[in-house]
């Protein structure tokens, strides 16, 4: 990550003292948890992504950290949020929200960064509220088809349930940046394949681990491919699932390919190598 990040390691420092401002301003007795949630073990994919893209796009404007706090506050709103959907009891090794406080506090919680973000997307534009109005409200359908259709072992919904649910919080700073600049489709196609196969992902790692999902009726690529080729009507969690997860890390590395192949056109850059190494390094089996 190191590497990744050096092209951008000034903007990556000012994220993290704004950030840190930010979440100083919830003075309340979750304020300790709230740190330790925001500051330990985060990735910062999202804001890394902003930083790159506006580097490539030539973008050169106080709007970009803003685009990035608020970014990264709607995704760590939301999964504080997941976390209580899913009945969650670790994240990153440490107890969630929810488990530890239970859900009432757990969702005044995740309303809380919500309400940050909000605040900060007041900043901005009448254009980059809009977008990301309209991408936060197509991430709330994802959720809400994802609990409308348990059990579901349709691929085709799959998709449309995993895109609607996870690519719109990325493309909704993708979008913010164009709308300072000019639009790359590029880019854009880069950024559906990319977060298309970083939930894939993150369902098999899910799947490999705890498999929450699949005990919330939640099933994801591996149980759905495991129904395509076996006629049941049920499914025993003990069943051997390897082939099915190989299949499923497959597609990851299909859409991973696809989405380094859309940045063939991009001019070479330091940005564009950290954006394909970062790419390479998030979603590696």
């Amino acid at each position: 990550m190191e590497k990744i990040i050096f092209p951008i390691k000034n903007e990556l420092e000012i994220f993290e003292n704004e950030l840190k401002e930010v979440i100083a301003s919830c003075n309340n007795f979750l304020m300790q948890d709230l740190e330790k949630f925001m500051f330990q073990k985060a990735k910062r994919f999202r804001p890394i992504l902003v930083f790159l893209f506006a580097k490539i796009l030539k973008i050169e404007s106080p709007l970009v950290q803003k685009i990035a706090l608020v970014t990264e506050l709607i995704h760590s709103a939301s999964l504080v949020h997941d976390d209580i959907i899913d009945e969650e009891k670790t994240r990153r090794n440490t107890p969630t929200f929810y488990d530890k406080f239970g859900s009432k506090i757990a969702v005044l919680e995740g309303d809380l960064l919500l309400s940050l973000a909000l605040e900060k997307i007041s900043e901005t534009t009448l254009e980059i509220s809009k977008i990301f109005a309209k991408r936060i409200k197509k991430t709330i359908q994802g959720e809400i088809e994802q609990n409308q259709h348990p059990k579901n072992i349709d691929l085709g919904l799959y998709y449309k349930k995993t895109y609607n649910k996870t690519a719109n919080l990325f493309l909704a700073g993708l979008e913010a940046l164009f709308s300072l600049g000019k639009k790359d489709n590029n880019l854009f196609e880069f950024m559906k394949n990319y977060a298309l196969a970083f939930q894939i992902k993150n369902d098999i790692d899910n799947f490999k681990n705890n498999k929450t999902d699949f005990k919330n009726g939640n099933y994801t690529l591996p149980v759905i491919y495991f129904f395509m080729e076996n006629k049941v009507a049920n499914i025993n969690i003990d069943a051997n699932f390897d082939e099915f997860i190989a299949k499923s890390l497959k597609e990851v590395e299909n859409l991973k390919n696809e989405a380094i192949d859309n940045l063939l056109n991009i001019e070479s850059s330091i940005y564009k190598n950290s954006l394909i190494e970062l790419t390479n390094y998030s979603l590696r089996g």
